[in-house]
């Protein structure tokens, strides 16, 4: 993960698609998250730019949901640990805390 102009680049490495239609319900599942700026590929990395300006609770949850679905690394999701979110993203009972937390 980096930090920049107010923009977080995400990395996603190595995601493995089982069909065409399973490719294209990631990207769709992506793009439809209101924060997502962009996404670009270089190698076998995926770049997705995160405008910080825009995240939300409910853009966030997506994002964890996606990650663990795809078995995109979670520990970069650190970064949405915020007072903001802080009541229910540190819920050490959900799904995403210890692949997020440690």
């Amino acid at each position: 993960m980096t930090k920049q102009n107010g923009f977080l680049a995400l990395r996603a490495t190595g995601v493995r698609f089982l069909s065409s239609g399973d490719e294209s319900a990631f990207f769709a599942w992506l793009k439809g998250i209101g924060f997502v700026n962009q996404v670009k590929g270089q190698g076998t990395t995926l770049f997705i730019s995160i405008d910080e300006s825009l995240i939300d609770e409910g853009g966030v949850r997506e994002l964890l949901a996606l990650f663990r679905r795809y078995d995109v690394d979670m520990a970069q999701l650190i970064v949405f640990d915020r007072d903001e979110f802080a009541d229910w993203f540190r819920d050490d009972r959900s799904y995403w805390h210890p692949y997020v937390f440690g």
